[in-house]
């Protein structure tokens, strides 16, 4: 059989090699890997040589295959079908083995197919992809790439709010919890030039809002995949960034209309803060219901850490006022705003240590005390807070 496969392989024409291709690594792997009768190659080389040349079409012995678009899309059927097929102990081995480290330069097939297991509720490839994500850290730069593309797609192609995305977290909580990590990572709202789209934003809250489940599934399978990241530092980043970052995107529009033919860009961006607005109002809510939830379901502490509110709190002294004049009103909206966006962060601090569901590090609340107090306008409520904080953790003694 080892003699025979590549042979047979590649005297067949696709589809049918891939057909047999996707069914003798599923058969393989599903196995544990055994040797194979006749093979006096390294078998690992094999396996990723078949599923190179006659899955990827990326060869090594020649130009690689050009498949047409309907050729490509039959391809992603087949892939879509082997996961669902698969049995369960081997599904994540075959992703793996597909856009694992041997398949650099598979990411547009695996955007390919992410687009299609979305739209046709595949639910097996989504948990393969979240998994993947989780284990080479939702903020690393090829599943940013991923997210980017996924959101260009479903949130900037289409004005209207995407179907697909729409019940997302019901198909696959997991890629949902970890393509939020790494959307707030890609547009983390520290300033204009980095505001997730409002199509995305709204999705988001939604999502957080109707279940309060999401922002734990990562942490849900850290006893089986050890590294995760979770979207609750993220989400906190957008709710307490966001008034800020708004309020000088509205003084900038109104700036912008100092005559009648400019009026109407300036109601357009009014319309599109207040839509912002909205949503990091309804995302706020959703968060606080969401750590409190997590403290119900006891998990442990691992959401959210005091180092993460302590970048967030370095970050707002680093967003700077926008150019141009400003007028008296403009200065006090945007006070406003700071005001909103400290809040904020009292009350997810407040809510994160009651629950439980943060790690605690006394000399990071105490660099927060430090900005709270000397770089950013006094917030009684943030201060009081700190304090508590602090009072606890002096107070506090391991066991022994």
């Amino acid at each position: 059989m080892g003699e025979n496969i590549l042979g047979r392989l590649f005297r067949l024409s696709f589809p049918d090699c891939t057909r047999e291709a996707l069914s003798f690594l599923t058969s393989y792997i599903s196995q544990d890997c055994p040797a194979i009768p006749g093979l006096n190659a390294n078998t690992e080389q094999v396996i990723v040589e078949i599923c190179q040349e006659f899955v990827l079409f990326q060869s090594n012995r020649g130009p690689p295959k050009k498949l047409s678009s309907v050729q490509e899309l039959n391809l992603l059927d087949m892939i879509c079908t082997c996961f669902k097929e698969a049995p369960e102990k081997s599904k994540y081995r075959i992703f793996n083995l597909m856009f694992g480290a041997h398949c650099n330069g598979s990411g547009n097939l695996l955007t390919k197919l992410v687009s299609l297991a979305l739209s046709t509720r595949c639910a097996p490839v989504l948990f393969c992809v979240a998994i993947w994500m989780q284990e080479r850290d939702s903020l690393s730069n090829d599943v940013k790439c991923l997210t980017h593309r996924l959101v260009s797609d479903y949130c900037l192609l289409y004005p209207d709010p995407s179907s697909v995305f729409c019940k997302l977290p019901a198909v696959s909580p997991l890629f949902a919890c970890n393509f939020i990590t790494s959307a707030t990572s890609y547009y983390s709202f520290g300033g204009a030039d980095s505001l997730p789209p409002l199509s995305l934003l709204q999705h988001v809250s939604d999502w957080v809002g109707q279940d309060n489940t999401v922002c734990c599934e990562s942490l849900r399978q850290a006893t089986v995949h050890h590294a995760y990241t979770t979207p609750v530092p993220g989400l906190t980043g957008w709710c307490v960034r966001g008034p800020l970052v708004c309020s000088q995107l509205l003084a900038q529009a109104k700036s912008s209309t100092s005559t009648a033919g400019l009026a109407k860009g300036g109601l357009d961006m009014q319309t599109q803060v207040a839509s912002l607005l909205a949503c990091l109002d309804k995302l706020h809510l959703a968060l606080l219901q969401s750590l409190v939830f997590s403290a119900c379901v006891n998990l442990s502490p691992g959401l959210l850490s005091a180092g993460d509110l302590a970048h967030i709190t370095h970050t707002l002294t680093a967003v700077r006022p926008l150019q141009g004049d400003r007028s008296a009103d403009s200065r006090d909206e945007e006070s406003a705003a700071l005001g909103v966006a400290l809040d904020r962060l009292a009350q997810i601090l407040q809510v994160a240590s009651g629950t439980r569901t943060y790690i605690s590090d006394r000399g990071k609340i105490k660099e927060m005390e430090s900005i709270a107090r000397h770089k950013l306008p006094h917030n009684r409520l943030l201060l009081m807070v700190l304090k508590q904080q602090l009072q606890a953790s002096s107070s506090y003694s391991p066991p022994s």
